[in-house]
C-alpha cells in the first residue's frame, strides 16, 4: 500500500486505463512558450494539435487549457 492506501495493484489499473488524445486548441493571442512542453505538439496556423496521455477526454482538454492558460 502507498501513502494515500492505494495498493499497487488500483495503482496499476489506473496506468493501464491511460488513453491518448488528440486536442486541438487555438494558441491564445500573445502566448509565448517557456521552458519545457509537457506534451508532443504539431502547430500549423495558429492552432496546436496537442496529443496527451489522459484517464479521460474531459481531462485531456484541462490540462491542455492548463497549459495555455485559457479558462475553462
Amino acid at each position: 500500500m502507498n501513502q494515500d492506501g492505494r495498493t499497487i495493484e488500483h495503482v496499476m489499473r489506473d496506468i493501464k486505463s491511460l488513453t491518448e488524445y488528440q486536442v486541438q486548441i487555438t494558441i491564445p493571442e500573445g502566448f509565448r512558450f517557456s521552458g519545457v512542453v509537457p506534451f508532443d505538439m504539431n502547430i500549423v496556423a495558429g492552432e496546436a494539435f496537442v496529443t496527451v496521455v489522459a484517464p479521460s477526454w474531459d481531462e485531456a482538454v484541462l490540462r491542455v487549457q492548463d497549459f495555455f492558460k485559457q479558462p475553462q
